[in-house]
């Protein structure tokens, strides 16, 4: 069974909420939204400008909703077909699914988060090991230097 959210909210407000759960699941901030949203797209919104889309308190461009629909991957299918007209068979085996389907996505959100903060940790532990080595490299190349200026002067 197919079932479409029947949320009476305006398309500017799902888009928003879809905007911001799609940006936190990757870990950005909204400052970092308009970074990628500049870099991929010429696409220029200030953090306030997102704030407000979020929210569903800006109108929203059609080249706004392209570029952020191809950085944060949302389908927009949902926002040009139907709100379906359920049974009542259908209408109680969507609200049997439904718990289930919830406890599912709240897991995941919670392996997601899990392995974010597992290649965090591991991605500052790299950044240590590059730092660490830059250290010694700089610290090396001056050492050559300075026997190199004592030798030829």
């Amino acid at each position: 069974m197919r079932v479409t959210h029947t949320d009476t909210s305006s398309a500017e407000q799902q888009f928003g909420t879809q905007v911001r759960e799609a940006r936190e699941v990757r870990g950005w901030s909204q400052e970092a939204l308009a970074r990628h949203l500049r870099d991929a797209a010429g696409i220029d919104l200030h953090q306030t400008a997102i704030a407000r889309l979020e929210r569903g308190e800006r109108t929203i461009r059609f080249n706004e909703v392209v570029a952020l629909s191809k950085v944060l991957g949302i389908e927009l299918s949902v926002y040009s077909s139907e709100i379906p007209q359920l049974t009542p068979d259908e209408y109680a085996e969507a609200q049997q699914i439904l718990p289930g389907l919830l406890n599912r996505e709240w897991d995941a959100r919670g392996a997601l988060a899990d392995l974010r903060e597992k290649y965090q940790a591991e991605f500052l532990e790299a950044e240590k090991k590059v730092s660490a080595i830059r250290d010694q490299r700089k610290r090396l190349e001056a050492a050559i230097r300075e026997y190199e200026e004592r030798q030829g002067g």
